[in-house]
């Protein structure tokens, strides 16, 4: 028993006197930057959530656009129906360089799996929601939503 007891006392000093220690020096920014030998840190966390690129298609027809006033913004809720049946993880996407015209666009996206499953425009149907406050939408007059058939759109 004194000898498992004297072991574990031991290993805890011995590694409790190396907590102070770091064996790098610090690098300061001016000295270290260009420095070819120094080998640079990445700025992401092992334990960070990778960035997974979204592969959805646009959903086929935009069928109802509505902007739904609430206390410090708006829910912009879309409905469409989808060209093959059971689309899921629906987006609503920015489309880029809208900015610039004065109407904000996005574009309504979804995972979608073809195949000869005939189903009805129920079962094809999804809705997307998003937030928006006040601030994000001041810029713009409008608002549109693009599908791959068509687009609506709505004024503020």
């Amino acid at each position: 028993m004194f000898k498992p007891v004297s072991a574990l006392m031991i290993s805890a000093l011995v590694l409790g006197g190396c907590v102070g220690q770091d064996e790098t020096a610090p690098v300061s920014s001016e000295t270290g930057a260009n420095n070819p030998l120094i080998p640079e840190r990445s700025a992401v966390s092992f334990f960070a959530k990778k960035e997974e690129v979204y592969l959805g298609q646009p959903v086929g027809m935009i069928t109802e656009l509505l902007l739904e006033r609430r206390p410090g913004g708006f829910i912009v809720r879309v409905s469409g129906v989808a060209d093959f049946a059971g689309p899921f993880d629906v987006q609503l996407v920015p489309v880029a360089g809208s900015e610039d015209t004065g109407t904000l666009a996005f574009r309504l996206l979804a995972l979608q799996v073809p195949g000869p499953v005939p189903a009805g425009a129920a079962a094809r149907t999804v809705t997307a929601a998003k937030w928006m406050t006040d601030k994000e939408l001041a810029p713009y007059r409008a608002l549109r939503v693009e599908g791959l058939r068509n687009s609506q759109s709505v004024s503020r």
